[in-house]
């Protein structure tokens, strides 16, 4: 049985690592959020591609963010299924992120920019698996 100081330490380390893990998803989600709210946004270059690239580069941190969280917090994911999740969360999120851009003044919200948000978050999510060579 495990003494009381044990129990103590033992539930600071693991909120100790639900912190190191999951902040960063939490602060990054929140800066791509605020950035959402903006009302007007200079993009150099506007058009199709481009608007669609920085939705990719957007999402891409924060599906490896969002994988490098998940597997800390089930080591059993497999790569397949980590990656898998980590494109339905970001599809959720990119979701949530485009109805609420569709309430700011000057923006407009899109499914292909949706589309594009979950090909980042999924980028980022096979990116963090060849780093971290899980099978």
């Amino acid at each position: 049985m495990l003494s009381p100081a044990v129990k103590v330490k033992k539930f600071v380390l693991q909120r100790h690592k639900f912190l190191y893990v999951w902040f960063p998803v939490v602060f990054y989600s929140g800066i791509i959020f605020y950035v959402s709210s903006l009302s007007t946004i200079s993009v150099p270059l506007s058009g199709f591609n481009f608007d669609k690239a920085v939705h990719i580069v957007e999402y891409l941190p924060f599906g490896f963010l969002l994988a490098r969280a998940l597997q800390h917090t089930n080591t059993n994911l497999s790569g397949k299924n980590l990656v898998g999740l980590v494109m339905v969360l970001s599809l959720v999120y990119g979701l949530s992120d485009e109805f609420h851009q569709s309430f700011v003044p000057g923006r407009q919200a899109g499914l292909l920019d949706v589309l594009a948000d979950t090909i980042g978050g999924w980028l980022g999510g096979w990116f963090y698996i060849k780093v971290k060579v899980i099978k």
